[in-house]
């Protein structure tokens, strides 16, 4: 089906599935995308879509979001070079929005346009999404399109929480390796109570005091430095995954850019896994001219991403790194740190052993043991996909799986008290350090959908102040590690390096995509 508008001819977009994860995990999923009423003098198109999500809620403390964008492209049957467009009015509740057939609903479109929250607007609600004519009204020439063009309408959507204004604690009294602490002879947490910046001198007592995980080129402990006011400590609010990047949406997103983009994000060249089979239960594989992406299990959590990959995705998505601080924001909340806990609380920590079923199709379940919270021990699993041979049977598990349909609580649930999935095990996060000069000039700008196309450098993130952007050319992008670090461990990792406050590779400077190292992004929130 399609519209003629003058000289612009508009047609049905694809209904992208992004993020499709099982029912216990939320099933986000954007359908029926058709491009609608257009203002040729604003140069403006509504683009309308269905949106649903199970388990959604808002309470007194937070609540959970889809984050969408809109990209256009002049390609119907395979989005290349899907281009960001921004949203033409920004606010709660935008003219040119509108939240569809649902009810409880609110939608907020930050103030650079580059996307839309679609969220509950009441407290109390805790049930499924399923909104019908979801509508963002568009500017396509802020996306390079004319009057002229014929086009078509992408929606992509991510699950976010929201994580809201408030102070919280950085460290567990020295319970975990370099953990953050107030002083020489106090080891009481760094108390994160603004953005103000924040002095980090060699005190003894009642200050900030700097542990170091003993990385290359990061501080010594008791060093002296000053975290900045612009560098996100935390205590603002924002956004932040709900779940880590999964296989499915790094296949829509890859497939999406430009083709010498997808050469430097491949996933199975040998600067990644090396490997078009399925190796630690990574099922990514890239063939073709142009390149295309494919995988079997698009609900299972992505490896194989280096920090270039991370950024380049977080770029093009509109999102940013989540900082150190900010990880453990979403992990602890305003608690009390319980010394030596995991994102959960407290120090109840149990391996999953048993997958569900023969094939993981994105429902599947831990059924051994019946307490498991998290996926970390180096792990040989049974049932599942694990009878398909070893590729499959050590490695990441899809997103959300211990959060049970009914009765799951924060601990049985591996959850972060804001509600975020597999903070930690299954994959290590990526985060921004403040463990040395190059982490500390982060500023927190945001992506903003748009890649580098220089030569031999494309699809790198191209953002100015992200860790790893080229200092001697800048306009190489995001093309080394410098800056960033790890926080949460993975799969393969021991207890130790799971627990909220270790710091052990906080500022560990590593460039290589392993079979362990995956990633999330956040959001600054600029609302009222």
């Amino acid at each position: 089906m399609t519209e003629h508008f003058g000289k612009i001819l508009v047609a049905v977009g694809l209904g992208i599935l992004f993020g499709v994860t099982p029912s216990f995990a939320n099933d986000l999923s954007v359908s029926n995308v058709t491009l609608g009423t257009r203002d040729p003098n604003a140069q403006t198109v509504v683009v309308s879509f269905n949106v649903s999500w199970q388990n959604s809620w808002r309470n007194k403390i937070n609540y959970d979001a889809a984050w969408l964008t809109v990209r256009l492209n002049n390609a119907q049957v395979s989005p290349t070079n899907a281009v960001l467009c921004q949203v033409s009015a920004t606010g709660m509740n935008p003219a040119g929005t509108s939240v569809g057939s649902g009810t409880n609903l609110q939608m907020y479109v930050p103030a650079d346009g580059t996307g839309a929250f679609l969220q509950p607007s009441s407290t109390g609600f805790v049930g499924n999404i399923n909104t019908q004519n979801v509508q963002l009204t568009v500017n396509y020439q802020s996306c390079g399109f004319s009057n002229s063009d014929q086009i078509y309408a992408n929606v992509f959507g991510i699950e976010m929480v929201f994580i809201p204004q408030g102070s919280f604690y950085a460290g567990d009294y020295n319970a975990s390796t370099a953990s953050l602490n107030s002083g020489s002879s106090d080891n009481t947490p760094w108390n994160i109570s603004s953005e103000n910046p924040i002095p980090v001198t060699n005190a003894s007592s009642a200050g900030f005091q700097y542990v170091s995980g003993g990385n290359a080129g990061e501080y010594a402990t008791a060093s002296s430095f000053t975290v900045p006011a612009a560098f996100p400590k935390g205590y603002n609010a924002f956004y932040a995954m709900k779940y880590q990047i999964n296989e499915g949406q790094w296949v829509q997103f890859i497939n999406s850019i430009p083709a010498a983009a997808r050469l430097n994000r491949d996933l199975a060249d040998t600067n990644h896994k090396n490997s078009q089979s399925v190796l630690f239960r990574n099922t990514i594989s890239c063939s073709g001219s142009p390149l295309l992406c494919s995988t079997q299990r698009p609900a299972r959590a992505l490896s194989y991403i280096s920090w270039m990959d991370l950024a380049s995705f977080l770029d093009w998505a509109a999102l940013r790194p989540m900082t150190e601080l900010e990880y453990e924001k979403v992990a602890r909340g305003p608690m009390v740190p319980n010394p030596g806990e995991y994102v959960w609380g407290n120090q109840n920590i149990n391996a999953a052993t048993t997958i569900s079923g023969t094939t993981e199709d994105g429902t599947e379940t831990i059924t051994a043991p019946t307490n498991a919270n998290v996926n970390y021990g180096n792990t040989t699993f049974t049932g599942g996909d694990s009878a398909q041979g070893a590729g499959f049977t050590q490695g990441p598990l899809r997103g959300g799986i211990f959060a049970a349909a009914t009765g799951a609580t924060r601990v049985s649930s591996g959850a972060s008290f804001y509600g975020a999935m597999d903070l930690d095990g299954n994959l290590k996060e990526r985060v921004v350090t403040i463990g040395n000069a190059m982490g500390l000039a982060f500023t927190g700008t945001e992506g903003n959908g748009v890649l580098n196309t220089t030569t031999g450098y494309e699809g790198n993130a191209t953002i100015a102040g992200w860790p790893g952007l080229d200092q001697t050319t800048p306009a190489n992008g995001v093309d080394g590690a410098l800056g960033s670090g790890f926080r949460g461990g993975s799969w393969a990792d021991s207890a130790n390096l799971l627990r909220t406050s270790d710091r052990t590779e906080a500022a560990r400077t590593d460039t290589a995509a392993l079979n362990t190292y995956g990633g999330r992004g956040v959001r600054t929130y600029d609302g009222p």
